[in-house]
């Protein structure tokens, strides 16, 4: 897939902290949100198996799901400003920015399938199940 050109101000926008903010919540949102879903996920289930509403459990997946699938939106949006290739053999503000952007897409995709798989868990296992 070719390059397509990047107009000025969308390189100069890399270049800088809001576009560096961008490219870095890309890749790093989407583990976070596993993360945090692991955690919250172990506090509401005592929660839920003291209060038996376990249906709140599935808000916090809900929630880190869209933040993980958020971020992805995120990478793809800096892919597509930067001109949407892949091939670069240029040391360039460009194909730095994909190559991050790209890696953003593929962490937060990751992302979203491990959010899912510990989504499945809590259909699978009730709240107060213990070993």
């Amino acid at each position: 897939m070719a390059t397509r050109s990047v107009e000025p101000n969308e390189r100069e926008r890399l270049t800088r902290w809001p576009g560096l903010l961008g490219l870095t919540l890309g890749v790093v949102a989407g583990p976070i949100a596993v993360l945090v879903n692991e955690e919250l996920i172990y506090v509401t289930n005592m929660w839920a198996c003291g209060t038996g509403k376990q249906l709140a459990m599935h808000l916090v997946p809900l929630v880190c799901l869209a933040v993980a699938l958020g971020a992805g939106l995120l990478a793809w949006r800096d892919w597509d400003r930067v001109g949407r290739g892949v091939e670069d053999e240029a040391a360039t503000i460009d194909s730095r920015s994909r190559f991050v952007a790209l890696t953003g897409m593929a962490v937060s995709a990751l992302s979203a399938l491990l959010i899912l798989a510990q989504w499945l868990a809590i259909f699978v296992f009730a709240a107060c199940m213990r070993a």
